[in-house]
């Protein structure tokens, strides 16, 4: 690699029922990103059709397709990476949240469809029970979505795998605000790795809530430290989006990122084989009384 890496994050609204405008919305702020001197653009999940779960069947987009040829087109013609989420019809009849990495040739490397939903979600979409990764010009790329950085278990995954950086396309209801923001910086340091967070706005009217955006680019605090990063307002990001449609690029190295992983990583420790073992009953016992030794 040998140059500093520019990612940008991409904060828009897309509208129900308006794909073509969602679509040409979302090319016009990755030129303006690839203007900005961006490598990497990140897209919203489900960029082209808000999240419209209930009518998945009549939105979702089969892959590849139209609106990846529409990506591929845009990311050869600006020479940037881009990941985007999509609502995916599967060829196995089933409907994915999707997030698909087309590379600055053109190029659709490939799809992580979400693995975890939430119990409403579950009864539209089927989960994906793979996290792939990418190796690209400028590093090693893992995917996920917004409900993901719910689960500790991914960005672990990737750490396993030697990401760099993580994408993470989201779509979060803006009442799950405050334990995402929370959430996000741990995933970060879980993973170490750089994790961008680019997430939609805008509300769903057939739900009655809006998204909570403040798109974001991360990293662990120690690393930025110890590459005396200024961070904003002293909050340990590297950049968080303000209210409204917006692009922020960020610029990281990622050879000395892996230098600092390198003599500062957590992997070596892992015990993969204590993790999730099964319960002699298959269920998870109830809580008994609490005891000196369970306290501890």
């Amino acid at each position: 690699m040998g140059r500093p890496t520019r990612i940008a994050v991409v904060q828009m609204e897309s509208k129900l029922g308006r794909e073509p405008a969602n679509l040409r919305r979302a090319e016009r702020l990755v030129r303006q990103a690839a203007a900005e001197g961006a490598h990497l653009v990140c897209l919203p999940e489900a960029f082209l059709t808000s999240g419209n779960i209930l009518e998945v069947a009549d939105v979702a987009v089969p892959i590849p397709g139209d609106a990846t040829d529409r990506l591929c087109a845009l990311a050869a013609e600006e020479g940037v990476h881009i990941v985007a989420g999509l609502l995916e019809r599967g060829e196995d009849g089933a409907y994915y949240s999707t997030s698909v990495l087309v590379d600055r040739s053109g190029v659709l490397r490939g799809t992580y469809r979400r693995v975890h939903r939430h119990e409403l979600e579950s009864r539209y979409l089927a989960g994906g029970t793979v996290y792939p990764t990418f190796d690209l010009d400028i590093g090693r790329i893992g995917l996920m979505q917004g409900y993901d950085v719910n689960f500790p278990e991914v960005t672990r995954e990737y750490l396993r795998r030697g990401v760099d950086i993580v994408v993470c396309s989201a779509l979060v209801p803006d009442m799950f605000t405050y334990v995402a923001d929370m959430r996000l910086p741990v995933r970060a340091v879980d993973g170490e790795c750089v994790l961008a967070f680019a997430s939609g706005i805008g509300n769903n009217l057939y739900a009655g809530f809006g998204y909570m955006g403040r798109s974001q680019i991360l990293a662990d605090p120690l690393f930025l430290e110890s590459e005396r990063f200024d961070f904003e307002d002293g909050d340990e990001r590297m950049l968080v989006l303000p209210e409204g449609e917006g692009v922020g690029v960020v610029e990281i190295d990622i050879d000395r990122m892996r230098r600092y992983r390198e003599k500062a990583t957590l992997r070596h420790d892992l015990e993969p084989g204590t993790y999730w073992q099964s319960l002699p009953d298959a269920t998870t016992p109830a809580p008994g009384p609490a005891t000196a030794s369970s306290q501890t």
